[in-house]
């Protein structure tokens, strides 16, 4: 499968993360060392984490938004022609994905936001996307029930409103309930497209393969959201946390390539 993403911009994702992975598994700041730590998650981290955060952050950004607003335009630019109705909103859906990552990454590293208020905003471009969809017919148009898209449309409103806002549960619970959802999902589209296109939309997808490989997309990116999740919610540094989540679909999309 070609996918949508153009050698540069896969170039850059990779460099800048490499760069922020490198420097966080080096041993400074440690555990032993609280203080120095905390300034540095204060400031987002040591300087080559930061930019190369801000840079993955701002390229997350541009082909998120890019993908999901015109995602038709994307497809042609680089040569994917007659996509079917299907793919196109598959395609559709890893962009607003790629924006959520995206999200949650400016408002720690540009805004210096809480981990509960970066999660709960990054929760809105899924919810506007799936109404989106249902208000536009695209269920009727390709055959899937809409009864689960509102059910999930729901569950992101409801997360997001929770990460807003005062709950019943700790916002470490809730993180940690949230990335749960992300990666049970992530791995049943990721690893078992046609199970899932099966479960989700009714669809014997066994002889269609590009569109297998555009859900199996899909679902590392969700993989990467969930893992971004689980990593702050168990207190990692936010530049560490977002080096880490972007390799599942890093990884997936590497594998594309090849496909």
């Amino acid at each position: 499968m070609r996918s949508y993403l153009s050698r540069l911009q896969v170039k850059a994702l990779f460099l800048s993360s490499a760069v922020c992975f490198s420097e966080a598994v080096r041993p400074f700041p440690s555990s032993s060392n609280p203080m120095t730590r905390q300034a540095l998650e204060l400031r987002g981290g040591s300087t080559p984490m930061k930019g190369a955060a801000k840079a993955v952050t701002t390229l997350g950004l541009a082909v998120g938004t890019t993908t999901a607003l015109s995602t038709k335009t994307v497809l042609d630019k680089i040569g994917i022609e007659n996509m079917d109705p299907m793919g196109v909103l598959t395609t559709r859906r890893i962009g607003v994905s790629i924006l959520c990552f995206s999200l949650v990454a400016y408002c720690l590293v540009f805004q210096n936001t809480s981990v509960s208020t970066a999660v709960g905003v990054s929760c809105i471009p899924t919810v506007v996307e799936i109404f989106k969809a249902l208000f536009d017919g695209a269920h009727k148009e390709l055959g899937f029930p809409a009864e689960g898209q509102v059910v999930v449309g729901l569950v992101f409103a409801v997360f997001s409103y929770l990460f807003l806002n005062d709950s019943p549960l700790s916002k470490d619970a809730l993180l940690k309930i949230y990335s749960g959802w992300l990666l049970s999902h992530g791995v049943l589209m990721g690893c078992f497209p046609s199970l899932a296109l099966k479960t989700y939309g009714g669809m014997d997808a066994k002889p269609l393969m590009v569109l297998q490989s555009i859900v199996s997309l899909w679902g590392f990116s969700l993989l990467s959201l969930g893992a971004l999740s689980g990593c702050l919610a168990a207190g990692m540094m936010t530049t560490k946390a977002l080096a880490l989540s972007t390799l599942p679909f890093l990884s997936r999309f590497a594998v594309s390539k090849f496909v």
